[in-house]
């Protein structure tokens, strides 16, 4: 087996046949090649690849997508999770994933969250075996969310043909659609202010009246609480040791803005990648693991980490 690197694809389908035309081959030929295979499908498409499979489609683990991931954070877990498990063993030449996501009642936030994840997915497992085929169906999937798929996955599959993806934009050019920027005016809801060292405890009671404030549930709001906490943490251990966090609302959103005050710790755009098979996460991989967006960038000079976490969803 050569270096491992993620094969990152798209397939956008109008039709049983051309749902078909990808998975049969994708999957197939990965349970003949001895490759682990998980298939997060609506019913209907897995009913189609359990026949079209025939004896075979026992070699495939299929899974709800719902319970593959309701949120982008909890897709981005479940993907590490069967790639590392997998992995770990060393006999694949490939974990293959062939996944949907979940597109109904989703709001223009959630739908965003869920092409930033697409994007991010290609720097942060880049370094995998792992082959993800994200399925696009036009008759249900909203117009919109198909064109983020063309500007997020570097590879098209069509008719069981792959090509490259001439409308592709790189994840860092992508990400700057949501970098991190000084606002425009200031949110009429704005919490927060400076920190030292001696104010992790109370951020995170913070972090979690301003979740509290807005009847976010109990889980989410602890999301939000630890995600708070390792950021900071981050800047008291490797950063300049100070800074702000500050509150807001946007939509169905709650955002959390961390600052250093200093430019002492540059933190590239995807850092927080998973760790290696013999490594312990970091704190911001951890982060990534409980928000629905993360941004990383600077202002003004310093580094900034910038979370959105979905109150509902």
């Amino acid at each position: 087996m050569g270096d491992p690197h993620l094969t990152h694809q798209a397939c956008v389908y109008g039709s049983d046949d051309e749902f078909l035309a990808m998975a049969l081959p994708f999957t197939g030929h990965g349970v003949d090649s001895g490759d682990p295979v998980l298939a997060a499908l609506t019913p209907a498409n897995a009913a189609l690849l359990d026949q079209a499979l025939g004896p075979r489609s026992r070699r495939v683990d299929y899974v709800d997508p719902a319970r593959f991931g309701h949120r982008p954070p909890e897709r981005l877990s479940a993907i590490d999770r069967y790639w590392r498990g997998h992995a770990a063993r060393g006999r694949a030449e490939r974990v293959r994933i062939l996944a949907e996501p979940v597109w109904a009642g989703r709001s223009p936030r959630e739908i965003a969250a869920w092409a930033h994840l697409e994007s991010s997915l290609t720097p942060l497992f880049g370094a995998t075996n792992l082959w993800l085929v994200c399925a696009y169906d036009t008759r249900r999937v909203p117009p919109r969310v198909v064109e983020a798929a063309r500007r997020t996955h570097p590879e098209l599959v069509r008719a069981g043909r792959v090509r490259p993806n001439d409308a592709y934009v790189p994840p860092g050019v992508f990400a700057a659609g949501g970098a991190v920027e000084e606002p425009s005016s200031l949110p009429a809801d704005l919490m927060g202010g400076q920190f030292t060292p001696a104010d992790l405890s109370r951020l995170r009671a913070d972090a979690l009246a301003y979740a509290d404030r807005l009847g976010v549930p109990r889980s989410r709001a602890l999301d939000l609480v630890i995600a708070v906490n390792e950021v900071v943490t981050n800047v008291v251990l490797h950063g300049g040791g100070t800074g702000s966090v500050w509150f807001w609302t946007e939509d169905d959103e709650v955002v959390c803005e961390v600052a250093q005050d200093t430019a002492y710790l540059v933190v590239p755009p995807f850092a927080g990648s998973p760790p290696a098979l013999d490594e312990r996460g970091g704190g911001l991989w951890i982060v990534r693991q409980l928000c629905d967006r993360v941004h990383l960038g600077s202002v003004g000079g310093r580094s900034v980490v910038r979370l959105h976490l979905l109150v509902r969803g």
